[in-house]
């Protein structure tokens, strides 16, 4: 008969500290390529000038929806420099979105963009920089 040796795995604490260390080197290599995107001009369909800007602002509860016509220009100009994102469905996918139907009512403005996936297309797009949040203990468990 064959023995088969025990094979000493780490308890669930130490597991859970390894991806987490892990997860976080990843996060950082992405940061650090997130510094190398490639720079583009800006959207030349509407002149932003002539609307709010209250949706590059990074509180929610002072945040405001961006116009329809912003949302369609910077989705148009986006997915015109990004062929892997040139369909509706395809940008809908990168938002997290289920439904191609949403990026299209958002274009004009039948609904607005919600805060959370605004501010995803923001960071994107380099309009805005990724919250880096405290992590202030590990809880095992």
């Amino acid at each position: 008969m064959i023995e088969i040796p025990d094979i000493e795995l780490p308890n669930i604490a130490a597991q859970q500290t390894i991806v987490f260390e892990q997860s976080t080197l990843e996060g950082i290599k992405q940061l650090k390529e997130n510094l190398k995107a490639k720079v583009i001009p800006g959207q030349s369909e509407i002149n932003e000038g002539d609307y709010c800007n209250q949706h590059l602002v990074d509180n929610k509860s002072t945040w405001q929806a961006p116009h329809a016509d912003i949302v369609g220009a910077y989705f148009r100009h986006f997915q015109n420099i990004f062929n892997d994102y040139d369909t509706d469905k395809k940008l809908a996918f990168l938002l997290g979105l289920s439904s191609d139907r949403r990026i299209r009512e958002f274009k004009q403005g039948t609904r607005k963009v919600p805060y959370d996936v605004w501010r995803k297309f923001l960071v994107i797009t380099g309009r805005a920089p990724q919250k880096i949040i405290k992590v202030m203990c590990f809880t095992a468990g």
